[in-house]
């Protein structure tokens, strides 16, 4: 993890902007697309008792896909399009302060 990424990290885990179960979420995404994985056993449980097994079972789904289709982009050599070079999308709320502080 790069030192930029590992700020973001830090900001993302103790902004008062997420909730503990969105910082929950958060920590399971990043847990679950480490090389290797790192989910323990005792975040995969207070989630699921949070979300239920529905829910958590989606979750991990959606993380897995998402990390897929990343992986082989990657492997391909495809990137980013340049669309937010050409189209920047405004964020309001919560995502537009993401960033700050």
């Amino acid at each position: 993890m790069t030192i930029r990424a590992t700020a973001g990290r830090v900001r993302r885990m103790s902004s008062e902007r997420f909730t503990d179960l969105e910082r929950d979420v958060l920590a399971f995404a990043e847990a679950e697309t480490a090389t290797p994985p790192t989910v323990d056993d005792a975040l995969a449980a207070c989630l699921t008792d949070a979300l239920g097994a529905e829910a958590f079972t989606e979750l991990v789904a959606i993380v897995a896909v998402e990390n897929l289709r990343s992986r082989v982009n990657s492997a391909m050599g495809l990137s980013t399009q340049g669309f937010s070079d050409r189209c920047e999308v405004p964020f309001g709320g919560a995502l537009a302060q993401v960033g700050e502080s």
